[in-house]
């Protein structure tokens, strides 16, 4: 199939952008240069060595990634699967201002792939190369790359043991960068970008991206497990200066792995800090692991205090540590009435 062959297919199953008068027209080269790199566009695979991968049917109880993928979009965006505009490759386009953003799936391997062609046309310099290379150094996930004349950017989501939220934070997370980027990038290096003044020919596309960049402040669902699993790939990167700022907001979750980072550097009293936060919001794994650093420090005072209102909120996790720094500290009668207790709400 020609690349001209591939446009016309994409812009009649992606787009729906021309009316029947010009539906023969000839598609200008920036689109058709789109849709060249599109189509030649690879899923990335997994990587050497990770392993044999699990039958589908063992990981998909409840239906193919793709269909799951689908309906997960679908409830973003507020429709239904089956009004998503999906490509002849059976991407999902979901245009972002002067962007174009595509999730694709792949089955086997399983894989979800949140991407962007940002720009084409351009010329494949050092500068430029060396431009996408410190812009994908500051990502906290993705890459931007240049492929032929083509720049893209792209978040990949694993397929397997796969999580709604996480495609909810590529996406947003694609939105924020395609719809900004593409400009700056037009401005150093010229090209096109997909909706640009500069792409002819097209009627509008519905931009929803207004109400999925206000999805995390709106309280709705999913957001904060979006937000959580930010978090924890900004723990996972060591970014303390950006968990430390979600944590002074208010992030409890931020807060409990900032602390986690810092004890494990030795930063014991920062840590502490951190702790307290997400343990004063009701965090309980915050509240033992405060504990057991006071503990270490010889506050065993403190330590049990904290265990103590623990238990009392039927947080029995907390039960083991106390049970120890009790009997470390000779109150055996303590120790002995709160496993009865325990007992007693076992029954």
């Amino acid at each position: 199939m020609t690349p001209r062959d591939s446009f016309l297919r994409r812009l009649a199953d992606a787009l729906a952008a021309r009316p029947a008068t010009t539906a023969t027209t000839v598609p200008p080269p920036t689109r058709t240069r789109f849709a060249a790199a599109l189509a030649a566009r690879p899923v990335a695979g997994l990587r050497p060595g990770s392993g044999p991968v699990p039958p589908l049917a063992d990981r998909y109880h409840d239906g193919k990634l793709t269909q799951r993928v689908r309906e997960v979009l679908a409830g973003i965006l507020g429709t239904t699967a089956d009004q998503l505009r999906v490509d002849s490759d059976g991407d999902v386009g979901i245009r972002a201002g002067s962007a174009m953003i595509f999730v694709r799936t792949q089955e086997d391997p399983p894989l979800v792939d949140v991407f962007s062609p940002l720009l084409t046309g351009v010329d494949a310099t050092e500068t430029l190369y060396q431009r996408l290379s410190d812009l994908t150094n500051g990502l906290v996930i993705g890459r931007v790359y240049c492929t032929g004349d083509t720049v893209w950017a792209s978040i990949p989501v694993f397929g397997q043991e796969f999580q709604p939220t996480q495609l909810l934070l590529a996406l947003r997370a694609m939105i924020e960068l395609a719809d900004d980027l593409d400009d700056q990038l037009r401005q150093e290096f010229g090209g096109s970008r997909f909706f640009g003044p500069e792409a002819s020919g097209l009627v509008a596309v519905p931009d929803p991206t207004g109400y999925l960049r206000d999805l995390a402040a709106s309280g709705e669902t999913g957001a904060t497990g979006a937000g959580s699993v930010l978090v924890d790939l900004l723990a996972d990167r060591g970014r303390t200066e950006e968990l430390r700022l979600r944590a002074e907001h208010g992030d409890w979750h931020a807060a409990s792995r900032l602390a986690a980072l810092l004890a494990a550097r030795g930063r014991d009293d920062e840590a502490e800090r951190y702790w307290r936060i997400a343990a004063d919001q009701g965090e309980p794994r915050a509240r033992h692991e405060l504990a057991a650093l006071l503990a270490g420090q010889g506050r065993h005072d403190e330590a049990m205090s904290l265990l103590r209102q623990a238990v009392a909120d039927d947080d029995w996790r907390s039960l083991p540590l106390l049970l120890t720094l009790l009997t470390e500290h000779g109150r055996v009668d303590e120790a002995i009435a709160l496993l009865r207790q325990r007992a007693g709400a076992d029954e």
